[in-house]
């Protein structure tokens, strides 16, 4: 029996090279994996030997040739096959091991030229591979290393590879090969004139397999994108690093998305308390534990039970002060040690660090090309969009009544305008020095979210402000915040009764602005 072994990762790969010999498996490799073998002391033979031919163009030409792909194509339950084999004095090929050259990796690196890249694009190796799943009943086909083990396991256990196994190794190799392909296909892409093709495939890696969905009753697993690399400069929760609890489950994890979003919005200290992916407490302080105290009141019932999310490294004052509460999880850049050793007390608290800075990212056009689209599913099929992204910057605006806000209503119409497009539709946000107070979420009509914000607020909707993430349809929710003593409002505008909302504004001597973009978020 004999192997092509031609390898860009090369983990586990003496061991399974001294199995296959253990087998009487003959071993053949293009030159670097060759070198790489010979090293560990392992009998390998040139690839060069079965063509008869010398790899050729810098090496971009080894195994595009007949006596390879021959070998590994013919089926061995045809005589035809077989005897075309003889007649042209090919062998077979029975245990194809091939991982392609590292092009996602290649790309994710910020100074790498389009001539670098197109020499990572890898061709005889996904020839390779394609041909030996295609013929999987006759042909091993082995592309990841964590597969190597339990094949050879089976091997010895079996004395065979049963056909399961090689089915399912086939569908491995044809899925491996297919995000190759997208990652290529997705970096050639010109985003100015194909931001939506045609045709499109998601490439997506597993990172784990959760214990249930939503509910219970569902199964669920969490993929990243496949090309997402570990050592990220963006803030995610699929690249964070799990320090400590219990394992996530699929709500903490849209929890966890949410609280990383909403905080990266500010660049003061910022520190948010998520439930059911709606914000229920969010501020800004100069220190990260006046901007969780103030976060902790904006709704201290809701808070029980939620998920924190910080944009500064969590110190040991913030970490005592939140020890003293239930939470499932919190996300920060990182922790102190101090902090780390009070917050591991609790033993099924989630601590997650990004290892890299939360904080918001200018929008320019190479960003939003470059970052991935926001994916939502419905029946028989998906929706794909451009994030609603925002940048550090106010959002332009305009006074549209009589009275303009103050400089200490701008500034709180401008954090609750960054927070209100992270709260469930119709939203409803009021804040007052740099803090949510109270939030209307996931109301049928705009004037139940203010009321909704208005009561959890109580006695501090005085003297607030009110962003709402769309414009007011009628003119009743805004005197319904003015009653309850809102002081101004920020809104897209655009409705047939903007001039209602404005009279009505005027009539309680309420400052308003319009922005003229909306944030709905379903």
């Amino acid at each position: 029996m004999r192997a092509i072994i031609s390898v860009a990762n090369r983990d586990g790969l003496p061991e399974l090279a001294r199995d296959l010999q253990k087998h009487g498996i003959h071993i053949f490799s293009t030159s670097g994996t060759l070198n790489y073998l010979k090293t560990e002391g392992i009998h390998a033979e040139s690839v060069s030997t079965l063509t008869q031919f010398p790899e050729i163009l810098g090496g971009r030409v080894k195994t595009l040739h007949p006596a390879i792909l021959g070998g590994i194509l013919a089926r061995r339950d045809l005589p035809e096959h077989v005897d075309e084999l003889q007649t042209h004095a090919i062998v077979p090929i029975d245990i194809v091991v091939v991982n392609l050259y590292p092009f996602a990796e290649t790309i994710a690196q910020p100074d790498t030229t389009l001539s670098e890249a197109q020499e990572q694009i890898d061709i005889g190796g996904v020839t390779l591979i394609r041909a030996a799943a295609k013929n999987f009943q006759d042909v091993i086909v082995l592309v990841r290393p964590q597969d190597y083990a339990t094949v050879m396991q089976e091997w010895d256990e079996l004395g065979e590879v049963s056909l399961e196994t090689r089915r399912r190794l086939a569908a491995i190799a044809f899925q491996h090969t297919a995000n190759y392909d997208t990652s290529i296909a997705e970096y050639l892409r010109l985003p100015s004139v194909d931001s939506f093709p045609d045709e499109l495939t998601l490439p997506l890696k597993r990172i784990q397999i959760l214990r249930y969905g939503e509910n219970p009753h569902q199964r669920a697993a969490f993929y990243r994108w496949a090309e997402t690399s570990a050592t990220s400069s963006l803030p995610t929760v699929a690249g964070a690093t799990i320090l400590h609890g219990k394992e996530l489950s699929f709500n903490n994890l849209l929890d966890l998305d949410v609280a990383l979003a909403v905080v990266s919005s500010f660049t003061a200290p910022a520190v948010a308390i998520i439930k059911h992916t709606n914000p229920c407490g969010l501020a800004c302080g100069d220190a990260l534990i006046d901007a969780y105290k103030n976060a902790h009141a904006g709704d201290p019932i809701s808070a029980f039970g939620g998920i924190i999310g910080s944009n500064r490294r969590i110190d040991v004052v913030t970490a005592r002060e939140i020890n003293q509460l239930f939470y499932e999880a919190i996300i920060a850049p990182d922790y102190t040690p101090e902090a780390l050793e009070v917050l591991r007390g609790k033993k099924n608290l989630r601590l997650l660090a990004t290892h890299c800075p939360v904080e918001p990212k200018g929008i320019n056009t190479k960003s939003l090309n470059a970052s991935r689209p926001d994916v939502r599913s419905v029946s028989g099929g998906l929706l794909l969009q451009t994030p609603d992204a925002v940048g550090e910057s106010s959002p332009d605006y305009s006074a549209v009544t009589e009275r303009e806000p103050t400089l200490e209503e701008v500034t709180d119409l401008m954090f609750a305008w960054k927070v209100v497009r992270h709260v469930k539709s119709n939203a409803i946000v009021l804040a007052h020095k740099l803090a949510v107070v109270g939030v209307g979420a996931g109301q049928m009509n705009r004037v139940a979210s203010v009321q909704l914000a208005v009561e959890k607020a109580a006695e501090r909707a005085r003297g607030s402000v009110l962003a709402s993430d769309a414009f007011f349809p009628f003119a009743d929710g805004v005197e319904a915040a003015a009653r309850a003593g809102v002081t101004a409002i920020i809104q897209p505008g655009g409705s047939i009764r903007d001039e209602e909302a404005i009279r009505m504004a005027n009539h309680y001597a309420i400052a308003m602005v319009f922005t003229g973009k909306r944030h709905f978020r379903h």
